[in-house]
């Protein structure tokens, strides 16, 4: 071709010759001759042994004088010579030139077999060539232009290169498509750039085609990369793109995009995607950048991993006490955990919770493995481990399964409280609360292992079996020990009140453990001051005997005395507590504090005798104050066991609460003075009754008291001693109750029974003694109130109450030497007339009662369940008796009016007549009443009037019964009153006994008693044995001349007739009585009517008429 232009060619196909001159689209080129924007795509095949094929890819030769110029064009075919190696001869685009030529803008990327000495462009003989902007990617012997890669050519940044900028289309390609770019004038497979700039300078280079978005999506340039000396690895970068270009921002123009970094200081996690994100980061190199929970995650079953043995993580993970979740069923994964590896790191205020199960090993709540230096803090390891590895030990871990030697870990303030359950044996065999296999170093501060786990071996803590390695625990405690014991351990209450979380929490200012008490059952990490707990100890004689815990500005329950004292606590006594500054249960803790506490003896109960001497040893100890309770009866027996001593005195309240002490005391020849209480100033002693005996050949005796003192009182007390006494030259020798009344000694006796008998075995001791008190001092008061002496004595000298006493209401049975009070008998003992004396106008309470028929005695409650005990009830404001029992036959002494709430006769009436004379009135109920008539006219029957209503007591009644009689009942008055025992009509007398009337009174009182027939018959001293039992009544006449059968005459009527029947209606049954009762028949039958006179008989209680 001569002067030709050829623009936008394209030629393909093959060329295959064993000649030589061959050309992909050009043989010659002459005269000036232009070609641009065509593509030869030919693979050439040529030459052969010597000849070679001496081809080319676009022109074959540029003839002399020619100029040829080349522009955008292509060459993709191959060239294959098939000449010798050594005569091979080849060129990528023009072989031969005789002239100039210029190529500009070219890209060759054919193939070839060409020697050193041929061209990838064209041969450089001739006038002149020139390559611009030419591009290859294989060389066809000499490298000519530049060369680019493959990747180069699929980018775009080699079609950007060869289009330039020019604004018409001339090169293009479809990114993703075409393998390399092509001359085209298509506006559609424009290729365009975007640069990527941080701070003005290019970091990446990016291309595509046409409204497309870039091709090879966005820069992987690294914020290390960028920033270079500036980067911080532990620094969280977010690679951000100007405008929001991103790998699907569409471009149609050449552009630059600003590449800005988002740098924080942490990476923040609040998401599962953000923690698997995150894992990415570590896992790509970046393992020590610093992270921050913003929020809980719950990674469910996505088993994800921070850090690796390739890339362990040596950053700051700070879960700002967020949890992780996880629900991990591993298969039979080993080494399965939160984090993988660390090496360096800091991981602290993180929460861990969920399951993680497998069938392998190393399975830990938190860390699976550890080298380097490292620090865990703040942690809380919640997860239940489950392993079935059944090789050997399972090798679990609440926190850090394995730390290497290199490793040094420093465990502060954490907290595990998951499980870990081996479903084998062998896997059970080792295991660890917080660590289990350490050959490094290993510290832990302020640690609490409150989990569960089934280890048969392992460690509490960690491991200490590698000689090489180090374990140190400060201040670590533990609930439940996993294998071997290590640190100190805590019970379920410690970790609930309180004491554990104060322990771990130690002096810090700043809070680190707490816990709401009351509400937590286990510490707590937490930093809220609020939930700090504080220590309040209570000390007593400079010894802390007992802690409590509270939060800030709560309150603390109180220690017991038990608590304080201990080993030295009784539990018979009465203690009084007191704490300095007026510390209480209400008072408001605010931080830790000290609190003395202050155990007075205030009283002690007494049950048993060693009780006794307890109390004795304290008094003796200088507890005189001391305050007792008797709460039994106790028999001292020959050991004599005082309280106090003459010289050490009893100064506080002793109440015997009715109870008895016994004692059997024999003093002879121990010249000691002997009284339970041996010297008594200002005490009381009251409801105490003492039995036994005393007996001594020569020291003074009393029982209650040797001297008694100050404002000393006796209340509700009962001597009932007997003492025995042979003293020769003492004024004083034997008291019932007190020996002397000390010197200005007021001395009150109120309520006091002296009972004992006092015998004096020298002439002596028989003028010195006492019913109650002995000696007086001239200048010592002894007031007697209410007190009585039934005691017996052989005195010759003494007091029944004291020397010079102030009595009020007193009273003795029998005398002394020297008489005192007001003299009863015994029949006023037992009628209750005493109690009632001695009870006086006292409506406050009960004080002095008996059972009828016994002697008086102090009031006890329980003694009001006992038959015919009789007590002043203040809710009625009278006597009462709560169960008030009559027995037929047998006399009852009552001296006054109570109020019986039962009262129970025990008689049982036979069918027809019955006399009855009862202390109380009674209702009538199941009988017919009757009471002396007032007109008596006959020798020979006794006249009576039925009664209704009430009976009266004390006064004689026959009683006809007409269905069940009912003789008791309920709140029925009882009488002391006898006056109408007695009721008198005509020559008849009708009187009601109380006791037995004896045959003798009965015939000297021409007296009847009822008889079974219905009668009353005469007594006669023929027969000795008939009396009148109690409760009954009899007919006294006025005369020797009385019949000796009375019959019974009601309202005017004959006994027992009831009612009027006549001959004609059935009146056979039963004997036959004439008006005068005299019997006359068995029966009535016919014969017998027809025998007897007319007129009006009784039979079976009825008139009948006999006509």
């Amino acid at each position: 071709m001569k002067d030709a232009t050829i623009k936008n060619l394209r030629t393909q196909g093959k060329i295959t010759t064993k000649g030589d001159y061959l050309s992909g689209m050009v043989y010659a080129a002459f005269g000036t001759t232009t070609l641009t924007g065509c593509i030869s795509d030919v693979d050439i095949t040529g030459g052969s042994g010597s000849d070679a094929s001496r081809a080319a890819g676009m022109v074959q030769v540029v003839t002399s004088g020619a100029s040829v110029q080349i522009t955008d064009c292509l060459v993709k075919g191959s060239i294959t010579d098939n000449a010798d190696e050594s005569e091979r001869m080849m060129a990528g685009f023009v072989l031969s030139n005789n002239g100039t030529y210029t190529l500009t803008r070219c890209l060759y990327v054919g193939k070839n077999n060409a020697p050193n000495d041929s061209y990838t462009f064209g041969t450089e003989h001739g006038i002149s060539a020139t390559f611009t902007d030419c591009y290859y990617l294989n060389t066809c012997g000499k490298a000519q232009g530049k060369q680019v890669t493959a990747e180069q050519l699929k980018s775009g940044e080699v079609t950007k290169k060869l289009q330039g900028d020019r604004t018409e289309n001339v090169w293009g390609q479809t990114l993703g498509t075409d393998n390399e770019p092509l001359p085209t004038t298509d506006a559609t497979k424009r290729v365009y750039e975007v640069k990527f700039v941080y701070n003005g300078e290019v970091k990446a280079t990016r291309y595509a085609t046409n409204g497309q978005s870039i091709h090879g999506g966005l820069p992987t340039f690294t914020a290390k990369d960028l920033l270079g000396t500036g980067y911080n690895p532990h620094h969280y970068y977010a690679i951000a793109f100007e405008g929001g270009f991103n790998g699907s921002t569409t471009v149609n123009t050449d552009r630059t995009v600003a590449v800005t970094f988002n740098k924080k200081d942490y990476y923040e996690i609040a998401s599962k995607a953000d923690w698997k994100a995150f894992c990415d980061i570590v896992g790509s190199g970046q393992n020590t950048v610093d992270a921050k929970m913003t929020k809980d995650v719950d990674l469910g079953e996505d088993i994800a991993k921070v850090g690796t043995s390739n890339s362990p993580y040596g950053g700051t993970f700070d879960g700002q006490n967020h949890v992780l979740t996880v629900n991990w069923d591993a298969g039979s994964t080993n080494d399965v955990a939160p984090f993988g590896r660390v090496k360096g790191a800091t991981i602290k205020n993180l929460r861990t919770e969920g399951t993680i199960r497998s069938n392998g090993y190393y399975l830990s709540g938190l860390i699976d493995e550890a080298t380097g230096e490292n620090t865990v803090t703040g942690c809380v390891s919640n997860v239940n481990l489950t392993t079935s590895y059944d090789k050997s030990s399972c090798d679990a871990a609440g926190l850090i399964c394995y730390i290497y030697s290199s490793g040094r870990v420093t465990i502060s303030d954490c907290l595990v409280k998951g499980s870990i359950n081996a479903t084998t044996d062998k896997g059970k065999k080792g295991m660890g609360g917080f660590v289990f296999i350490q050959h490094g170093s290993c510290i832990m501060n302020n640690c609490l292992y409150a989990g569960t786990n089934n280890a048969s071996g392992g460690y509490t803590f960690a491991s200490d079996s590698d000689d090489k390695a180090t374990l140190t625990l400060n201040n670590c405690h533990y609930l439940n020990a996993c294998g071997k014991l290590q640190g100190e351990q805590a019970t379920k209450a410690q970790l609930k009140n309180g004491y554990v979380a104060h322990k771990l929490q130690g002096t810090r200012e700043e809070t680190v453990w707490g816990q709401v008490l009351g509400t937590d059952t286990i510490p707590q990490l937490t930093a809220e001051a609020a939930k700090q707990v504080y220590e309040v100890k209570f000390t007593l004689n400079g010894k802390v005997k007992a802690m409590r815990y509270a939060n800030r500005g709560g309150h603390v329950s109180l220690p017991t005395v038990q608590e304080l004292l201990g080993a030295d606590y009784a539990p018979n006594i009465t203690y009084a507590l007191s704490f300095e500054g007026d510390f209480s249960a209400s008072s408001t803790v605010t931080g830790d504090t000290t609190v003395v506490a202050n155990v007075v003896f205030k009283d002690i109960s007494i049950a048993t005798k060693e009780d006794w001497k307890k109390f004795g040893d304290l008094v003796l100890s200088g507890e005189g104050k001391l305050n007792a309770k008797l709460t039994a009866d106790l028999n001292l027996g020959t050991e004599i066991l005082k309280i106090g001593s003459e010289n050490t005195g009893y100064s506080g309240t002793f109440d015997g609460q009715g109870h008895t002490i016994t004692i059997d005391w024999n003093v002879y020849g121990s010249e000691t003075y002997v009284a339970l209480f041996p010297s008594v100033t200002n005490a009381t002693i009251k409801n105490l009754r003492v039995t036994g005996q005393m007996t001594s050949d020569s020291e003074p005796l009393g029982v209650f008291a040797l001297n008694a003192d100050g404002n000393t009182t006796f209340s509700g007390c009962v001597s009932d001693v007997k003492i025995t006494n042979g003293n020769t030259n003492s004024s004083n020798c034997a008291a019932g109750m007190v020996l002397s009344a000390y010197s200005e000694g007021k001395i009150t006796f109120k309520d006091c029974i002296v009972s004992g008998d006092l015998n004096g075995t020298t002439d002596n001791s028989r003028q010195g003694m006492g019913g109650f008190v002995c000696g007086q001092y001239d200048d010592a008061t002894c007031t007697f109130n209410n007190c009585l002496y039934t005691g017996t004595n052989n005195s010759k000298g003494g007091y029944t109450f004291a020397p010079n006493p102030t009595l009020n209401n007193c009273y003795y049975l029998n005398p002394f030497a020297n008489t005192q009070g007001e003299r009863i008998t015994e029949k006023q003992l037992e009628s209750g007339e005493v109690a009632y004396k001695l009870q006086g106008d006292r409506t406050d309470s009960c004080h002095w009662a008996q059972v009828l028929g016994e002697w008086p005695g102090l009031y006890r409650e329980t003694d009001k369940a006992k038959p015919n005990y009789v007590y002043y009830n203040k809710e009625n404001n009278g006597w009462t008796c709560d169960d008030f029992r009559l027995t037929d036959g047998q006399s009852l002494p009552i001296g006054l009016d109570f109020t019986a709430t039962k009262a129970t006769y025990d008689r049982t009436l036979a069918a027809g007549k019955a006399t009855l004379c009862l202390p109380y009135e009674l209702p009538v109920q199941g009988f017919k009443a009757y009471t002396l008539a007032d007109r008596q006219e006959s020798r020979t029957a006794v006249h009576f009037k039925e009664v209704n209503g009430t009976l009266g007591a004390y006064r004689p009644y026959l009683l006809v019964a007409d269905g069940t009689p009912q003789l008791g009942g309920e709140n029925l008055q009882v009488k002391a009153d006898l006056s109408s025992i007695v009721l008198s009509a005509g020559n008849y007398y009708f009187k009601g006994a109380v006791h037995d009337v004896v045959n003798w009174w009965l015939t000297s009182d021409h007296a009847y008693i009822l008889q079974a027939d219905g009668l009353f018959h005469k007594v006669t001293s023929d027969n000795p044995s008939v009396t009148v039992p109690a409760y009954r009544a009899y007919i006294s006449y006025n005369s020797h001349e009385g019949a000796k059968r009375l019959s019974i005459v009601f309202d005017g009527e004959t006994t027992g007739i009831y009612g009027t029947t006549d001959g004609a209606t059935d009146g056979k049954n039963g004997p036959v009585y004439d008006l005068q009762g005299r019997r006359v028949a068995d029966r009535l039958d016919d014969s017998v009517r027809r025998q007897i006179p007319a007129g009006v008989y009784i039979v079976n209680g009825r008139k009948v008429v006999v006509k």
